[in-house]
């Protein structure tokens, strides 16, 4: 209470009173017209007044971690917003009224029970991020392509079956999460995201990836895992910039020689895959510092696999791999090494040491060192 009383006693600008177990919001609060941050998170509210509307100069309203269903319709009235987040609350759906915010800059719906996005939302002329994951939106509108200043946008954890081809208007675009939806394919739209940095499609139902995602010059970060896709596409090797790639739980049956073009990339999984050799190319990714091909079926160690200097994680748990190629010792970089349920012959000692770490790599020292003290010369192929 005496937090409150500040606020009406003081000409104060900003005011915090998130955690405090309100119910509601304070009636006083309303008088409040000299107000510009208002913080009420964290507390049991679960309704907003019509009342509002009555504080005009609000830049910031902060009501996240409460229990409020709607959005009152005088929320339009505050027109010099330009931060709103109603992010882990009961709310049903989006008051069209959000679309006449004109001054927002980030909204955060996530993680409420919105199942739909009403098309005024593209009147949103600077919003720069926009948070809709974790709900049970069905469709994204093509509205959206209206947001020309976005630059984030995250629709993780929702029921979306597409991506519209409106999306590629957003030019200033920098990460998109998508993950956890019901996509089935990648518009050839996507290649005109040029600033895109992050793009995360991740637990969808994604059979194959178009040629156009090689478009993306300033890419970073591309997640395709957990999809159904069969082949990657040549056109990746043209992402020079990409540091990280995870297409791992695919049904991938073979990588493009053109992957060994990503001259910049520091991480690779294509573990869970039908990948029964790896190609040659691998040895080209100079920078690359952990490599996954778990579950992928292979028989072998890659040849060039020694040419990765800068490698210091490599997993290959659960292939048909029989031995260690010589060359393999020779990576003084390499500090975790996965060689689990495998036919390579390494004592029950090592094997247990590695495993009681929950199936990551071990100590790649202690098995090398183990493995070449003990080996009869049938064991090891040497590919120097």
């Amino acid at each position: 209470m005496r937090r409150i009383e500040q606020v009406i006693n003081k000409e104060w600008i900003e005011r915090d009173l998130s955690g405090l177990d309100l119910k509601k919001v304070p009636p006083e609060i309303f008088k409040c017209t000299h107000l510009t941050q208002l913080l009420l998170s964290e507390n049991q509210i679960t309704f907003i007044p019509e009342s509002l509307g009555q504080l005009s100069n609000l830049t910031g309203l902060d009501l996240s971690h409460n229990q409020i269903t709607s959005i009152p319709e005088t929320i339009g009235q505050l027109s010099n917003l330009t931060l709103l987040n109603f992010n882990y609350n009961y709310l049903t759906s989006i008051s069209e009224a959000l679309g006449q915010l004109s001054n927002l800059t980030l909204l955060d719906l996530g993680r409420t029970q919105i199942s739909s996005i009403p098309e005024t939302i593209g009147q949103l002329s600077n919003l720069a991020v926009l948070n809709l994951s974790c709900n049970r939106i069905t469709s994204i509108p093509e509205a959206l392509g209206q947001l020309s200043n976005l630059i984030q946008l995250f629709f993780g954890s929702n029921q979306i079956t597409s991506i519209p081809e409106a999306l590629g208007q957003l030019s200033n675009l920098t990460l998109l999460c998508l993950d956890h939806n019901r996509i089935t394919s990648i518009p050839d739209g996507i290649g005109q995201l040029s600033n895109l940095t992050w793009l995360n499609l991740s637990d969808n139902q994604i059979t194959s990836a178009p040629e156009a995602i090689g478009e993306l010059p300033n890419l970073t970060l591309l997640c395709l895992d957990s999809n159904k896709i069969t082949s990657i596409p040549e056109a990746l090797g043209q992402l020079s910039n990409l540091r990280w790639l995870d297409l791992r739980r695919n049904q991938i049956t073979s990588s493009p020689e053109t992957i060994g073009q990503l001259s910049n990339l520091a991480l690779l999984n294509l573990s869970g895959n039908q990948i029964t050799s790896s190609p040659q190319a691998l040895g080209q990714l100079s920078n690359l510092t952990r490599l996954d091909l778990a579950n992928t079926q292979i028989t072998s160690i890659p040849e060039t696999i020694w040419q990765l200097s800068n490698l210091t994680w490599l997993c290959l748990n659960s292939n048909q791999i029989t031995s260690i190629p010589e060359a393999v010792r020779g990576m003084k970089n390499l500090k975790k090494l996965g060689l689990l349920a495998n036919y390579v012959p390494i004592a029950p000692e090592i094997v247990i040491y590695t495993r009681a770490s929950g199936g990551n790599p071990g100590d790649a020292r202690t098995i090398l060192d183990f493995y070449f003290q003990t080996r009869t010369p049938i064991d090891t192929e040497d590919l120097n």
